[in-house]
């Protein structure tokens, strides 16, 4: 039996003016558990971050409906590739909240991100300064 290729898009955007968070977790979950996509959300306010996998066609869906989301702008991918396994596999979304991450949330963004530029890094794991 062949297993369906799965794909992971990593991205952030710009919110457009007040982000309702909470409708757009409880759509994301639906959605997602319908096109068998798992990931997660990181806002802190004005930026978003998302980690969207599965099934390539349901991801490449689903990632241009959030691009025509007048919600945000300037979505820029950060990482889009063929994964073998899901870093999110239980998730069919979370929300990870940088002033009150779940130890299993930042872990898994940790993980995700360790590749990545440092400024990247910082930006989600550094205390903000005023």
């Amino acid at each position: 039996m062949q297993s369906i290729p799965l794909r992971q898009i990593f991205y952030h955007s710009r919110a457009v003016g007040r982000a309702d968070v909470s409708a757009i977790m409880a759509s994301s979950k639906r959605n997602n558990g319908m096109d068998g996509i798992t990931g997660m959300l990181v806002f802190d306010g004005r930026t978003f971050m998302q980690v969207l996998e599965g099934p390539d066609d349901s991801v490449a869906t689903t990632f241009a409906r959030i691009q025509s989301d007048p919600r945000h702008t300037d979505v820029t991918v950060i990482s889009d590739h063929t994964i073998t396994e899901r870093d999110f596999a239980y998730w069919s979304m979370e929300l990870l909240d940088p002033g009150q991450p779940s130890d299993d949330a930042l872990w898994r963004l940790r993980r995700r991100l360790e590749h990545f530029d440092r400024d990247l890094q910082h930006y989600f794991f550094d205390a903000p300064s005023d």
